[in-house]
């Protein structure tokens, strides 16, 4: 690994000093941050080692020319450490939004712990009385667990894991149709564990170029345009729905429902720990509602606390007596004034509060009450634990938008591509781009967090707000889709655990779905919408290219064995 990280700081530094054109106060090194982050990651495999380098470069690279070699070790030290990391932590936006991340995290650890989740499974499971019904029931389910990824990821295969294998429905579909609902839902959900670093990241971008508007708002205005998302969804729907499967996924569904192999002859089936300490207690018998009512309690106290916060502000007060109460202007004057961050912390505390009574209330067969209070505590807590290279990732993140504006990163970008590049194409470039690098570290948060703090600033400076929405949607959506062909990718690696899968496999017959959505979300979806039509047409005719093509191109997995 020494070598590989050589040659990446070498490259990094090679294309910063020599390659790009020189202009501005720091020339090209202004991009060495993104371009450091992305190139140790991608040939050392370390995200967490190639984002301090970011750092420590940034640092180095902001130093005032004539600072003694001493000196300058030490403040390099000092900016890396107090001015990156520590003051955007200090904020108390920051922490709120690293509060209710945990928060939620834990208290879809307890839900898990108490069978809310299983109940949720097993509900849907038991509809399951033929192969589409079992399909259509992973599909489902994989859009109810909406609050978080990983959760979706182990529920829905370990779940659905035997009733495909007593349809005779192959291991690979079920990966594919876990890893291909996990990630989209949670990345477009109101409340899931993804939100509150989805809406850091973009309440920075917006106080950087002076939007006047929130995080959270830019995160709704962005729902209608996160096209690779909601295709995904609709793709996976439309392959059940229609019973249609082409490539490499059709030849194993067919291998399954011919010979009831469910895995390929000689493939390696991954198992793992990955829902140690998630276990249901004997006993316990799964119930939906203890799962329903936490996230009600935070979907609600997000809605109610929003205006309550926001209630007296003499802008919203405004919007309400002028365009009433279920109005969206009143509404998105709300996101614009509320303290968000605040919110969203007490609403997802209070889900916790909820959850944990719910588990240790709970009886099993004989009337006892198996989860004791340090029990549920232990599973709370373990989100802490079980997600801190996660959460790692989350405060480097904010510190590598504190290092980017030092060095003038986005001030080089708009410069170098302000009269080069048409703002209507930024879009779909953003989208490919953030495709490439996800794919290359395999990781969708990490990729948001190198993106977003410099492509905004572009797309806002090059064509406004409208164009820094579909930017800000390209970048969350192509991180997405690097992150669900990307075999190294913990989601994806996760998908294949869950569902007892051939990792390679489940990577081999997702990748064609995975690249035909991404064409239709690219030029359907980004070129059209900045082009010609606005996001909701975009939205119709890419799903109607889905549904033509998966029924021309696919043919019945079943047919042979019907």
């Amino acid at each position: 690994m020494p070598l590989r990280y050589a040659a990446a700081m070498g490259l990094s530094a090679l294309v910063s000093g020599v390659v790009l054109p020189s202009f501005g106060t720091h020339g090209g090194w202004s991009l060495f941050p993104p371009l450091c982050a992305i190139s140790v990651a991608m040939l050392t495999g370390q995200l967490v080692l190639g984002l301090c380098s970011a750092l420590v470069g940034a640092a180095i690279i902001a130093l005032p020319p004539d600072t003694a070699f001493l000196d300058g070790i030490a403040d390099v030290a000092v900016a890396a450490t107090v001015g990156y990391i520590w003051t955007p932590l200090s904020d108390s936006f920051q922490l709120y939004i690293l509060a209710f991340t945990v928060s939620l995290i834990g208290m879809v650890r307890v839900v898990s712990v108490a069978g809310g989740t299983r109940g949720i499974a097993e509900r849907l499971a038991r509809s399951a009385d033929g192969k589409r019904t079992a399909r259509l029931s992973a599909w489902l389910l994989g859009m109810a667990i909406f609050f978080d990824d990983y959760a979706n990821t182990l529920v829905v295969g370990t779940t659905m894991r035997p009733v495909f294998d007593r349809f005779r429905i192959s291991r690979e579909k079920l990966a594919y149709l876990v890893d291909s609902t996990a990630a989209p839902v949670a990345g477009i959900a109101l409340i899931s564990t993804w939100i509150g670093y989805e809406v850091g990241l973009f309440d920075d971008a917006m106080v950087s170029v002076g939007a006047g508007i929130s995080g959270y708002e830019l995160f709704f205005r962005a729902l209608p345009s996160r096209f690779y998302c909601l295709f995904a969804l609709v793709f996976v729907g439309a392959g059940v729905l229609l019973r249609r499967d082409f490539g490499p996924m059709l030849a194993a569904e067919r291998r399954a429902g011919t010979t009831g192999d469910v895995l390929r002859s000689g493939a390696q089936p991954m198992a793992g720990n990955e829902d140690r300490g998630l276990e249901v207690p004997p006993g316990i018998v799964g119930d939906w509602r203890i799962a329903a009512l936490p996230v009600a309690v935070v979907v609600g106290g997000v809605l109610a606390g929003m205006q309550l916060d926001a209630w007296s502000v003499d802008a919203v007060a405004a919007a309400r007596a002028r365009d009433g109460f279920f109005s969206q202007g009143y509404w998105t004057t709300v996101l614009a004034n509320a303290d968000g961050a605040r919110v969203m912390f007490v609403a997802a505390m209070a889900g916790s509060l909820l959850a944990f009574g719910l588990a240790v209330s709970r009886r099993d067969s004989e009337g006892r009450f198996p989860i004791r209070p340090i029990h549920a505590l232990r599973a709370w807590a373990g989100g802490v634990t079980g997600f801190r290279r996660a959460l790692v990732i989350l405060v480097l993140a904010w510190a590598i938008k504190e290092a980017c504006g030092a060095v003038g990163t986005s001030e080089y970008l708009v410069t170098a591509l302000s009269d080069s590049l048409p703002a209507a194409a930024l879009p779909v470039l953003v989208f490919l781009l953030g495709s490439v690098v996800a794919f290359s570290i395999g990781s969708s948060w990490a990729t948001m967090a190198i993106l977003l703090p410099t492509t905004i600033p572009l797309a806002h400076d090059l064509g406004g707000m409208p164009i820094a929405v579909l930017v800000a949607s390209a970048v969350l959506d192509g991180a997405i889709l690097g992150d669900h062909c990307s075999p190294i990718s913990d989601t994806t690696v996760l998908s294949s655990v869950a569902s007892g899968c051939d990792h390679l496999d489940h990577v081999k017959t997702q990748l064609p779905y995975a690249l035909a959505t991404m064409t239709v979300a690219a030029l359907v979806g980004y070129i059209g919408t900045a082009l010609f039509w606005p996001a909701w047409i975009g939205l119709l005719l890419g799903s109607s290219v889905i549904c033509v093509g998966v029924w021309v191109f696919g043919k019945d997995p079943d047919k042979a064995t019907a």
